[in-house]
């Protein structure tokens, strides 16, 4: 299978990481597309949910040691039909006429389809909704599409804010590094979540409520 990871041309642990899962699959022919990063305003948060993604290597760098090919694209809207599926490694909102035709495979850090959109992590946690990932085939609608595979975080007695962050951040990495499994084999939704609207970014005072609710939270989801 010819996979294409598409990412940014910036230091990215996570892409770092699924690089360094993928090449373990033999029957992968691995191509690295590296798009242009647009800088972004920095955003002051109480509490940083994800690693910080500059503590990766270059992509470029990390490709060329593991000898995989290296592509790099002005816009994804070049991107040739190379690959039977690209997989996002980083990448921002994709034009809808790349998605429509090529699959490409994305896991959103929330339980699709009632935990949608930007801070997934915090808004199950502030909505008190359970807490997982879900891989799916990106199409035009945000973080619906094709469902392949969605995996709930364990919540334990004495997680804190950060350990729970960093489980359910690996707990993305693992389902993304096996999406060919899934993709050959997917699996249903989880049952009992409803269609919900995506979220934006959280608030700051809603950020801090989240945080006040979150020993609750592990109260009420942790495994006993």
């Amino acid at each position: 299978m010819k996979v294409g990871v598409i990412t940014y041309d910036i230091p990215h642990l996570k892409t770092q990481q699924l690089l360094s899962a993928l090449v373990l699959d033999q029957e992968l022919e691995i191509s690295l597309y590296v798009i242009p990063f647009r800088s972004r305003t920095t955003r002051n948060v109480l509490f940083s949910h994800r690693p910080n993604m500059a503590t990766g290597g270059y992509p470029k760098e990390v490709a060329s040691a593991r000898q995989i090919s290296i592509l790099t694209i002005p816009d994804v809207r070049d991107i040739e039909d190379d690959a039977d599926v690209y997989v996002l490694g980083g990448a921002g909102l994709l034009p809808g006429e790349f998605v429509t035709r090529a699959t490409v495979i994305n896991v959103h850090p929330g339980l699709i389809p009632t935990v949608r959109g930007l801070d997934a992590f915090k808004w199950a946690i502030h909505d008190d909704l359970p807490l997982g990932v879900s891989m799916h085939v990106l199409d035009a609608e945000v973080d619906l599409g094709r469902h392949l595979k969605s995996v709930p975080t364990p919540i334990y007695v004495n997680d804190t804010l950060g350990t729970l962050a960093r489980r359910h951040y690996e707990n993305e990495i693992t389902l993304l590094a096996n999406f060919r499994r899934f993709l050959e084999h997917p699996a249903a939704p989880l049952s009992d979540l409803e269609e919900r609207a995506p979220r934006k970014r959280m608030p700051k005072d809603t950020e801090k409520a989240m945080v006040r609710a979150f020993p609750q939270y592990v109260a009420r989801h942790c495994l006993t």
